[in-house]
């Protein structure tokens, strides 16, 4: 019997085989931070875990609640952890919920597993292993 005070979804009320469409946005080049285009003109689209990793990558360059485009559920809030060293485990522990509570709003995204954080000079990058219905997923995000 399920607690009548628990609001949200419950791990056993979770329909992980959701009839969900294909996953599927704009193709994205991450070295030069554009869209890409065919040799007409036209966008590119991805689907499926590539599609996921468009919509993380982006996700996670949103500053959740600073602009009205985006409903509040969408974007992370790093600012409180610039100026940070990520390497003491109450931050990472911190900064691993954050991204997680970001990326679990996707239907598409079940379980976000770890997310480590890679530090050369001062590019900073997080790279996130997380489980999509598609399969399991490692993406690249530098921050």
């Amino acid at each position: 019997m399920s607690n009548p005070f628990m609001k949200g979804n419950t791990p056993s009320s979770i329909d992980v085989n959701k009839n969900l469409p294909l996953c599927k946005e704009l193709a994205w080049d991450f070295q030069r931070d554009t869209y890409q285009y065919d040799r007409n003109g036209n966008h590119k689209y991805v689907t499926g875990n590539d599609a996921i990793k468009v919509w993380v990558w982006k996700t996670l360059r949103v500053e959740r609640y600073r602009y009205r485009a985006y409903y509040d559920d969408y974007g992370i809030e790093f600012e409180q952890f610039v100026g940070k060293k990520p390497n003491d485990t109450p931050s990472q522990y911190d900064l691993f919920e954050y991204v997680k509570d970001a990326l679990l709003v996707n239907p598409y995204i079940i379980n976000v597993d770890a997310v480590n954080v890679i530090q050369e000079h001062k590019i900073i990058t997080l790279q996130i292993e997380l489980q999509t219905i598609y399969g399991p997923n490692t993406i690249g995000v530098e921050v």
